[in-house]
C-alpha cells in the first residue's frame, strides 16, 4: 500500500499520533490501563506494509518511545523489534483474521512485548510485583478493532 511519499507521510503520522496518546497525561488510577498505542501501530503497518514497516522502524520507534517517556534507553527498542519479527514471521496470516481475533492475536503480542520490559527493569534492580503491568494488553485488544478500522479508513480517503 504504502510505496508512495504520501503514503510514507501517512505513516510517519500515524506513528507521531501513538506517541503523542502515549505520553498524554493521565490520572494515575487510569494510567494502568493506557492501550500500548504505539506497539498497537507497529502491528498495523507491518500487517498492512511489511516492506515499509519492519524491524528497523519498530526498533527506532522505541528508541523514540524510551526517550519520551524516560525509560531505560533500549527497553522498549528491544521490545518492539521483537513485536515487529513476531507479527512480520505471520503478517500474511494475521490479514486474513477477523477483527475478534487480531484483537486476541494483539492481546499476545502486546503481552509479550509488556512481559520483555518488565523482565528487563527487574533486572537492572526496579522491581514491579504483580501483574498490573499486563492490563495495557487488555485495553490494547479492546481498542485494536477501532484503531485498524480508524487507520484503515484515514488510508483510503487518502488514496
Amino acid at each position: 500500500m504504502v510505496a508512495t511519499r504520501s503514503g510514507s507521510f501517512f505513516i510517519f503520522i500515524s506513528f507521531s499520533v501513538a506517541f503523542l496518546f502515549s505520553i498524554l497525561a493521565l490520572p494515575h488510577a487510569v494510567s494502568y490501563l493506557r492501550p500500548e498505542w504505539v506497539a498497537m501501530v507497529v502491528i498495523y503497518w507491518v500487517i498492512k506494509s511489511p516492506t515499509s514497516v519492519g524491524v528497523v522502524v519498530a526498533w527506532s520507534s522505541g528508541l523514540v518511545l524510551d526517550i519520551l517517556e524516560g525509560n531505560l534507553l533500549g527497553v522498549n527498542a528491544l521490545s518492539l523489534a521483537v513485536v515487529a519479527y513476531l507479527v512480520l514471521t505471520m503478517h500474511q496470516r494475521i490479514k486474513l483474521f477477523p477483527l475478534l481475533q487480531q484483537s486476541f492475536t494483539v492481546f499476545l503480542v502486546v503481552g509479550i512485548h509488556l512481559m520483555i520490559g518488565h523482565f528487563i527493569r527487574n533486572l537492572v534492580g526496579n522491581p514491579v510485583s504483580g501483574m498490573v503491568y499486563l492490563l495495557p494488553a487488555l485495553t490494547s485488544a479492546i481498542t485494536w478493532p477501532i484503531l485498524y478500522l480508524f487507520i484503515d479508513k484515514v488510508a483510503l480517503k487518502l488514496r
